[in-house]
This record gives structure tokens, C-alpha cells and sequence, in this order.
């Protein structure tokens, strides 16, 4: 596959993000996401490897700390196998938590899609979600998007290894982050960026704890230097 062979020869996760775009749009799926499975009390965003999902997606995700009750997740502790979500059974009734993070996906036109799990060799977990409608794949399909999961996690994994600056730490602040930071360097208040940003005071003031976490200050005017310190922002 040329898709494989192109993953092979990229040297920065942001190259590897586009060609996987590319190639999963072609089987009719739109988003992905390559993360770590940690326990359901670590921070699932200090293990995404590599994230193509909508970015509001994202930030409601972590936010609400979906991760934690996520049936997707649950069901690739008891697979190898690359599966439907539609297979991650759950209990609509007593299962509140996981439902409500279902429906609100759906929100953002996340209804379904395919799930590649990982067993890696130190015991860490890890899975590839696609989503967009897996009803038309066929078996060969399937066997393709396998490996190229496949191939794309272990790209990310070397680059990892070898290229630490190629990937994505805990140390970088995400865009949202940094939009929110900028505004912050100009001035603004929570509540003038919430407004400018169409979030609330309460987001806001998340985003800034997560990028103050991310790069180890001590609070907002500190995070705002040391973003600007190491580029992430400019004015």
C-alpha cells in the first residue's frame, strides 16, 4: 500500500497525521484518534499520540474526562481484534456516563465508526478510533485499515524513540490553549475571551489550567511568558 510506505518515510508526527488523513477519508472515514489506554485515573490527553478528531470533539472529551467512561475503551481490554462501536455493548439505563458521552458524540456527527486495539509488548494498551460509517467496508478493507493502523502507530512509536521533538509531549499546550493564552497576552479578561471565543469563563479558565499544568508554571502570567518563551504563542 502506498499509504504504508508514505508512513514509513515521514520524520514528524504532523506528517504522519496527514497522510493518515488522507488515506482513512478514502475507506469514508472522516476523524481518528491514536492515543495510550492508561487507567481511567490518568489524564487520557498525556497519552494521545496523535489526534485528527474535530477540535471541539477533543476539548469536550478531555474535559468532562470522557475517557474514563468510554464503552470503546472498555471493549479493547477484552479484544485484539479490530471492531465496530456499535459492538462496545453497555447498558443505556445503568450505564449513564457512557451513554451520555455516546449521544454526545453523536453531537458532532460521531455516530459510529471502527476501533483498532493494541496490545504492546511492555503491557501498555493503546487503539486507533475512526469514525464514520463502517457499514460498506469489506473484509480486505478492514485487513488494509488494520495495517495501517498498524504501521501508523509504530511510525509514531519510533518517532517517539528516536525523534522525541517529532511528537506531541505533555509539555505542549494544545491550539485551543493557545488561543486562549494569546488573548490572555493582549490583555483580556476570562470573560472577554470567553466572549471572543464563543466558550464560557469556566472553559477558559480550563484551558489556562491545562496549559499552566503542561508547561509547569505556577500561574497565568507565567504560563503566558513561557508560552511565548518557547513560541507556542506569538502576538
Amino acid at each position: 500500500m502506498a499509504s504504508i510506505e508514505a508512513l514509513q518515510r515521514q520524520d514528524t508526527a504532523e506528517g504522519v497525521r496527514k497522510i493518515l488523513q488522507r488515506a482513512v477519508e478514502r475507506y469514508g472515514f472522516e476523524r481518528f484518534v491514536i492515543s495510550g489506554l492508561p487507567d481511567s485515573t490518568k489524564d487520557i490527553r498525556d497519552y494521545v499520540m496523535l489526534s485528527g478528531w474535530n477540535e471541539e470533539w477533543y476539548d469536550r472529551y478531555t474535559e468532562r474526562d470522557y475517557f474514563a467512561v468510554d464503552p470503546l475503551v472498555r471493549h479493547c481490554f477484552t479484544t485484539t481484534l479490530p471492531f465496530e462501536w456499535s459492538s462496545a455493548r453497555y447498558d443505556p439505563e445503568r450505564d449513564i456516563g457512557a451513554h451520555k458521552m455516546m449521544l454526545d458524540a453523536r453531537d458532532y456527527d460521531m455516530k459510529d465508526g471502527i476501533c483498532v486495539p493494541f496490545h504492546m509488548e511492555n503491557g501498555m494498551q493503546a487503539a486507533m478510533s475512526l469514525a464514520g460509517d463502517p457499514k460498506g467496508i469489506s473484509p480486505a478493507e478492514r485487513l488494509e485499515l488494520h495495517m495501517l493502523a498498524v504501521y501508523a502507530l509504530g511510525q509514531l512509536r519510533y518517532l517517539h524513540t528516536f525523534a522525541p521533538e517529532a511528537l506531541p509531549s505533555r509539555r505542549d499546550i494544545t491550539p485551543r490553549e493557545a488561543e486562549v493564552l494569546k488573548w490572555a497576552a493582549m490583555g483580556k479578561t476570562a470573560g472577554e475571551i470567553a466572549e471572543i471565543t464563543g466558550t464560557s469563563v469556566r472553559t477558559v479558565n480550563q484551558h489556562c489550567e491545562n496549559a499552566q499544568r503542561r508547561l509547569g508554571t505556577r500561574n497565568r502570567l507565567q504560563t503566558v511568558v513561557e508560552a511565548m518563551r518557547r513560541n507556542l504563542i506569538t502576538l
